[in-house]
């Protein structure tokens, strides 16, 4: 009979050990109701029920795709060492006296730079793109791996379940012998261990799919960032070339003419330092000292409350500009008393800290500039904007938007022989200028 019914063993078995008959466990305590197929498939569900559609722009395999991140790293390289050639002769056409001629040679150099620059940004672009897809691949091959284990974890369950169905006095005296009985406990047992090293696998597949996933959602962020370094790029090298062409249009290629307006770019530098110097001076002995019933005042020009300034703009470009830079191309005529940010026509302004609007001078087409005063005998200026939204006699809050920025050669706010678009932007101290470095995070 025992022949007859082969499978009628395991409720007994079971029973055996739950009633201690046997006087020992011979394996982990996994009952039928803890491994029913219903608990399983909920928990499976769970897992997968998060995942993201598929995304496979490429029928790539892993390996191509591998080859081709590498191909992208190797093309990157190479441009790399054309950038060196480029970058060491616009540093030496700014250590030269200015020219036109040489303004010329040195706007060549810095356009092929941005163009390489360019092409570096989008070879990076590509090359995450394809870390994507190949993060997404890795993806897709784990919740593959997770079904397979749910269905041979199914299989199991189906099997203890049709072992539970079975009468438990039926399975006892079906068996032959005792040694019958230890050898179904024993394949029990290793049944029990399957179950318990097929959960352990699909917990460790489903940690390594999580991780995955967030390595894919971070690498989507630096693609962001990257295709906007890009597009600024792209921008910044178009400024480049209308900046060059204006030179032209304007000077006429004649070095006299090049040379006077160097002369007027000097002096309109000159006379908006001589401005701001003095009403800073004037605003200190007007307002330093009184007690008003405006809190606004009272905040930013009595006490001492120290000044921590906020980028007035996202310095997410970088600086193309350094406070009292050697590297400035007109430092010969004067020292450049800021930093310069670059960002593109339009950019919104921010306060940098609380203060008062001592001076907003639009130039029209010359330089246009918004002055504001902060406590402890600090101002900021904000220079070559292209609009102002504040007034003068006004106070404003830290982050509050005050103007757009500018600097596009021939545009309102820019002045003469601006480099570009970007925000020029001083700290001073008592009137005299100081590094913005020093009071930035």
């Amino acid at each position: 009979m025992a022949k007859n019914k082969p499978q009628k063993l395991f409720k007994y078995c079971l029973s055996v050990l739950i009633s201690g008959c046997l006087g020992f466990v011979l394996f982990p305590a996994f009952s039928s109701a803890q491994l029913g197929s219903q608990n399983i498939n909920t928990n499976i569900v769970n897992i997968n029920q998060d995942s993201p559609a598929t995304i496979d722009p490429s029928s790539l395999s892993t390996e191509e795709l591998n080859q081709s991140i590498q191909e992208k790293q190797d093309q990157k390289k190479l441009i790399e060492e054309k950038l060196k050639k480029y970058q060491d002769i616009i540093a030496e056409k700014q250590k030269t006296q200015a020219s036109l001629k040489n303004e010329l040679e040195l706007l060549d150099a810095q356009i092929e730079k941005s163009q390489l620059d360019a092409q570096a940004l989008n070879f990076t672009v590509e090359e995450k793109q394809l870390q994507i897809n190949a993060t997404q691949k890795a993806i897709s091959e784990k919740e593959k791996e997770i079904d397979k284990q749910r269905s041979y974890l199914e299989e199991l369950v189906r099997t203890i379940n049709r072992y539970d169905q079975r009468d438990q006095l039926e399975m006892l005296i079906t068996r032959d012998s005792f040694s019958e009985i230890i050898n179904d406990i024993r394949s029990t047992s290793k049944l029990e261990n399957q179950v318990s090293d097929s959960l352990t696998e699909i917990r460790q597949i489903k940690s390594n799919l999580e991780r995955e996933r967030v390595e894919r959602e971070r690498q989507k962020l630096e693609l962001q960032s990257l295709q906007k370094e890009l597009e600024g790029t792209v921008a910044g090298l178009g400024d480049q070339k209308d900046y060059k062409a204006k030179i032209l249009d304007e000077t006429k290629s004649n070095e006299q003419t090049y040379s006077n307006l160097l002369e007027q770019a000097k002096q309109e530098q000159l006379t908006a330092d001589y401005d701001i110097r003095n009403l800073q001076e004037k605003l200190k002995t007007k307002l330093g000292g009184q007690n008003t019933n405006n809190s606004d005042q009272n905040t930013i020009f009595t006490g001492n409350r120290d000044v921590q300034l906020a980028w007035p703009i996202s310095p997410g470009k970088g600086i193309s500009a350094y406070f009292h830079d050697p590297t400035y191309p007109y430092r010969k005529y004067f020292e450049h008393p800021a930093i310069d940010i670059p960002a593109s026509q339009g950019t919104s302004i921010a306060a940098a800290d609380d203060g008062y609007v001592a001076r907003t001078k639009n130039g029209g087409f010359g330089y246009s500039y918004i002055m504001l005063v902060h406590s402890n005998s600090v101002a900021t200026v904000y220079g070559h904007v292209s609009q102002i939204n504040v007034a003068e006699d006004t106070y404003v809050k830290k982050g509050q938007i005050i103007g757009l920025s500018g600097g596009l050669p021939g545009t309102p706010g820019a002045g003469n022989l601006t480099t570009g678009a970007h925000l020029h932007f001083e700290v001073r101290l008592n009137g005299i200028p100081v590094n913005p470095l020093d009071y930035l995070p």
